[in-house]
């Protein structure tokens, strides 16, 4: 059976990035993992150089997300924007992929995993969405996925309810992703 795996950056639980994330998992069959990151509890990188030396990061409290996301089908972040990027756990778990950054043993042309984002906004958006775009583009990379695309629910701060016509899109997003 397939994997997908579910980085949620959001605090917020049943808020609206949890409401976009299971309306896009409702067109999944399969397996899916879904890891909320402010419960990870993920160190920031503290720049101590070990991974250029060793190509392993001496912390290894997020490991069990890499083994996941290294043996998953579907990887998946769902978040909302922050000062124009990403919350800050989710952030420093993207900080932390730098082994795989710099650790030739990890560069892999072949993409063997499929990658999408999902994306919160209580403002337009407009900004942040081309940030958190390019950082999820070179984290898929490092995680040999590509990126299928981005999808954004903007203005949730005066409009918080999906329409119709945005479920139609996410579900027909999510058919297409998880094939």
């Amino acid at each position: 059976m397939k994997k997908a795996v579910i980085l949620n950056a959001s605090p917020r639980r049943d808020g609206n990035t949890d409401q976009l994330m299971n309306l896009f998992l409702s067109e999944c069959d399969c397996e899916c993992i879904v890891y909320n990151m402010y419960d990870e509890n993920i160190a920031p990188c503290i720049a101590c150089d070990t991974c250029s030396t060793t190509g392993n990061c001496f912390m290894n409290e997020n490991k069990h997300i890499l083994e996941d996301l290294f043996s998953c089908d579907y990887i998946v972040f769902a978040t909302p924007i922050y000062c124009y990027s990403f919350p800050a756990p989710m952030k420093a778990f993207l900080d932390r992929l730098q082994p795989y950054y710099s650790d030739e043993k990890y560069k892999n042309p072949a993409f063997h995993r499929k990658g999408f984002v999902l994306v919160t906004c209580g403002k337009s958006g407009k900004f942040g969405i081309d940030v958190i775009e390019k950082q999820s583009r070179i984290a898929f990379i490092e995680l040999s996925a590509s990126f299928e695309g981005i999808y954004l629910f903007p203005n949730t701060d005066k409009e918080p309810a999906f329409t119709d016509d945005e479920i139609c899109k996410v579900k027909s997003l999510a058919e297409k992703f998880f094939d």
